[in-house]
């Protein structure tokens, strides 16, 4: 999934929930930038509020093994049953690192970022709930498991849906995953199938008393709406600005918030909390040359006395908070006894 779903489908559904526009805006945000919170930083380096946050993406997907598999499991591809229906194959195999949609360890990972209460954490775990639709049969390690017959095959290296390109991401994308004994991928479907779920657990928070009925009414017109703003299918995804612009709509209708939901800008928390001295080329920048360059870039707090209540550095908490209690999880599950080759 990208910010099609992580922000503006996740902001529409939480609205749906029942969380205030800015709870909502604070959550999706969250989810989405998971995948944009790739670059370490060292924020006023040597002083007493020196800070330094950890990353939940790499653009980098050969990092060395402790880095690589820190990020994957816990944050884009959270492993669930390969048992399931979802993940047969025409080659019979099974592997315990597969993603599979709703797994048992990602509701179980989602409720513990629920119990903690706190928004940004709630929006990290969204991102990797949410994932285990649009993930999977594709598991966040370097593996031939992944290995897809495409053009890109030969290039990709076999992590996560390196091999299928953006095919998992784009929510109006119907596609052929030649490994499954079902190879027809209706991203459509898969997407409303997740946006049901992750409404029915963020409508439990907002209301533990909420009937099975409530929930259901507000599973369908959320599942309505949805669909008209996704549309017909778009197989080259050249329809995607109009999408968005449909969610927008959404959101500024009673019942989604009733408000404007701006355009995401993944500059926006970082750029409220902190300055940015850039020597040489801007390391934030994507020029490829920008790798290469010696100077590295200084970062201060724009006000270190209220820093840590600034939503970029609640964000950066909760990745880290979001670590400790799925690594749990998983150690006791799917990881329990695996002897993994380093990368």
């Amino acid at each position: 999934m990208d910010t099609e779903f992580h922000y503006y489908m996740t902001y529409l559904i939480a609205a749906k929930a029942g969380f205030g526009p800015g709870d909502a805006f604070t959550i999706a945000y969250s989810s989405q930038y998971v995948d944009d919170n790739d670059m370490i930083l060292e924020v006023d380096k040597g002083k007493s509020s020196a800070y330094r946050n950890y990353i939940s993406q790499t653009m980098n997907i050969l990092k060395p093994k402790g880095k690589l598999f820190r990020i994957y499991p816990l944050f884009q591809f959270i492993p669930g049953d390969p048992m399931n229906a979802s993940a047969w194959r025409k080659d019979g195999k099974m592997h315990w690192l597969n993603t599979t949609p709703n797994s048992a360890n990602a509701s179980r990972i989602f409720d513990n970022a629920l119990a903690s209460k706190s928004l940004h954490r709630i929006g990290v775990a969204a991102h990797g709930f949410a994932d285990t639709w649009a993930h999977q049969n594709f598991i966040g390690y370097f593996d031939d498991f992944n290995a897809i017959a495409s053009p890109l095959g030969a290039a990709a290296p076999n992590i996560g849906h390196a091999d299928a390109g953006h095919n998992p991401d784009w929510p109006a994308l119907v596609w052929q995953d030649k490994r499954l004994l079902n190879e027809r991928v209706d991203n459509k479907r898969i997407f409303l199938e997740a946006a049901e779920h992750l409404l029915c657990k963020l409508t439990g928070y907002v209301d533990p008393t909420a009937s099975e009925n409530g929930v259901g009414e507000k599973s369908a017109e959320l599942r309505k709406d949805l669909d008209w703003a996704v549309g017909g299918r778009d197989q080259s995804n050249r329809y995607r600005e109009e999408r968005i612009g449909r969610y927008r709509e959404l959101a500024g209708r009673a019942g989604y918030g009733d408000r404007v939901l701006p355009e995401y800008d993944h500059d926006l928390w970082l750029d409220d909390a902190i300055h940015e001295n850039v020597r040489g080329l801007r390391d934030r920048s994507d020029f490829t040359l920008a790798r290469w360059d010696p100077l590295t870039d200084v970062y201060t707090w724009k006000d270190s006395v209220n820093c840590y209540k600034t939503p970029w550095h609640c964000f950066q908490q909760a990745v880290k908070d979001h670590q400790n209690e799925p690594w749990e999880v998983l150690s006791r599950t799917n990881l329990m006894g695996l002897e993994l080759p380093e990368l």
